[in-house]
């Protein structure tokens, strides 16, 4: 059996994470995403529909973003995508050790 904690994270991407501002009255909550980005090393896979994949040691929002994926070489995989996180889930160990997280993405900006 071949545990995560041999996993290699061939990808990187930025991040951008957000914190929830509300309004004096309380009415409106809106998010502020970060301007500055957290580069992160990821695994990258899609599924049937075209939804991002990945997996990575680092604890990322639900509804955060990533953009600037690229491989080993630093190459973009896609060409200005914008992808933000819909579904969250901890990798767990036989041992019984969290080893990571996993991530479904759905792409919001970019063409092909």
């Amino acid at each position: 059996m071949l545990f995560n904690a041999y996993k290699a994270y061939k990808y990187s991407a930025d991040y951008y994470g957000y914190v929830e501002i509300t309004s004096a009255d309380g009415t409106v909550t809106e998010r502020r995403y970060s301007t500055v980005p957290l580069e992160i090393k990821i695994t990258v896979s899609t599924s049937f529909i075209g939804n991002l994949i990945l997996m990575t040691k680092q604890k990322l929002q639900f509804a955060g973003r990533l953009a600037n994926v690229r491989d080993k070489n630093g190459n973009p995989i896609y060409e200005d995508g914008v992808w933000e996180i819909d579904q969250t889930m901890p990798i767990t160990s036989p041992v019984g050790l969290v080893e990571g997280y996993k991530y479904r993405a759905f792409l919001i900006e970019g063409a092909i």
